[in-house]
């Protein structure tokens, strides 16, 4: 329901407005806003601003969503009283070394993989991380009606890991983390290339000995690491001579395409505990009021205008100047691990809530239009001022003249939500201090 606040503006001839709105207890707010030349007439028009428009927020379940070839290897798990228990896992294919040339009387000397973080982590870097490094039993090969893999598609591998590592991790100042693997593989591969086998010279033959690698979570976690899909795993031998030297041969990815992120969430105890296949909207009426979003974990908030077009009921309506949405972050929501995304776009979507187009908005510092972000500004002293703001003018007065009934509302998603865990519960109209809201300003004639 939209319950109509009038102000009356005095107009002043030209492009901006200066228009006071009457507020509680007699203040004002002085506002500038744009308005049509159009629409100024001899003083016979006004300028209204509704702010208690009722806005429908929900949490809505993602049932997959693609995670190959995005660029990161996910590891990890942590614990969330509010989103569940999170676990990610990488299954990664590896391709024949070139160039090599293995001399006589070389010795084996190790194996180990070599992950690169991106400088990309959720939850407490204050506690040992431990990862672990299996061996594949089955290929990653695609099934032939899908042509990318899955959040969660995943692959079988030997329960007993190649390697695992348990350590303090400062992924802003650390650069690699190095894990010793099987002596026995390494001598496997080693003889192999000693003796120029075709398994270590030819991709399909290679694979079908060697069908990857999972990287996984390693047990008493409450962090996940992201690191970059540029993972080595790194023979190591001796060559002979008066004097010993190192060498070793480098084994890559061999198709970006053939890694993927299995990321899955246990939210049982959770507000939202009943999201997933069989209840894919949650109303934040009955998830203590708030939407819960957080992409990679199979939850987005939708936001809805569902009495927008009440307004053309008005006599004196003529049109919608400028739209603003601010959207609050449940206070104390995200303190400690809990980060919030540091940038939210909106994107359109209707019944099947799907994302659509991004809302775009024109920017004065750069002169040209662009997708909006949200311009987070984080109230560190009090809290309840942490919001992010959008300029929906032109999606509002898109959505107002629909005659259909419709489902039609803004998906709220980090950029690329695939490979961030930060998330964020928005308030609803009964969080006093997290009041998500929209201030709809419009013309009206006398």
């Amino acid at each position: 329901m939209i319950k109509i606040k009038p102000c009356p503006a005095k107009v002043v001839q030209g492009i901006l407005l200066t228009v006071s709105f009457c507020c509680l207890l007699g203040s004002c707010a002085k506002v500038e806003v744009g308005l049509d030349s159009d629409f100024v007439d001899n003083n016979t028009t006004n300028l209204v601003m509704v702010d208690s428009a009722t806005l429908e927020i929900s949490t809505i379940y993602v049932d997959s969503f693609i995670t190959s070839g995005g660029g990161s290897i996910l590891a990890g798990s942590y614990s969330d009283p509010l989103f569940g228990k999170v676990v990610s896992g990488s299954f990664i294919q590896l391709g024949v070394p070139s160039g090599f040339s293995i001399p006589n009387g070389a010795v084996f000397d190790s194996l180990e993989v070599i992950l690169t973080l991106n400088k990309t982590y959720y939850g407490d870097t204050l506690t040992p991380y431990a990862i672990s490094i299996h061996q594949l039993t089955e290929p990653i090969k695609l099934p032939t009606d899908q042509y990318s893999f899955y959040n969660n598609n995943k692959r079988s591998y030997n329960a007993a890991a190649l390697g695992s590592t348990r350590l303090i991790i400062r992924p802003s100042t650390r650069d690699t983390i190095s894990i010793r693997i099987s002596q026995s593989l390494g001598q496997q591969l080693f003889d192999k290339m000693f003796n120029s086998d075709e398994v270590v010279t030819n991709n399909t033959q290679f694979v079908d000995f060697f069908k990857g690698l999972a990287i996984v979570d390693g047990g008493g976690n409450n962090l996940i690491v992201g690191f970059k899909d540029s993972l080595t795993m790194r023979l190591h031998y001796r060559n002979p001579g008066v004097i010993t030297t190192d060498a070793q041969v480098d084994f890559f990815i061999n198709d970006n395409a053939n890694q993927f992120n299995n990321i899955s969430v246990n939210r049982t105890g959770t507000p939202i505990a009943a999201l997933g296949a069989g209840n894919k909207q949650i109303f934040s009426t009955q998830s203590q009021n708030a939407g819960f979003s957080q992409y990679i974990s199979g939850a987005m908030v939708k936001i809805r205008f569902p009495y927008l077009r009440d307004l053309l009921q008005l006599n004196d309506f003529v049109k919608i100047i400028r739209a603003d949405l601010v959207i609050r972050p449940v206070k104390n929501s995200f303190l400690q691990f809990y980060t919030l995304p540091p940038y939210l776009r909106l994107s359109a979507t209707d019944q099947y809530n799907n994302p659509g187009t991004d809302l775009s908005a024109y920017s004065s510092a750069s002169g040209a239009s662009g997708i909006q972000y949200g311009n987070l500004f984080i109230d560190n002293l009090y809290g309840t001022n942490t919001a992010y703001s959008y300029d929906i003018t032109t999606y509002l007065q898109e959505q107002i003249v629909k005659t259909d009934n419709n489902k039609n509302g803004v998906l709220v998603l980090p950029p690329d939500p695939a490979q961030i865990f930060n998330r964020v519960l928005i308030g609803n109209k009964h969080n006093a201090e997290s009041k998500t809201e929209v201030k709809i300003y419009y013309a009206t004639i006398k």
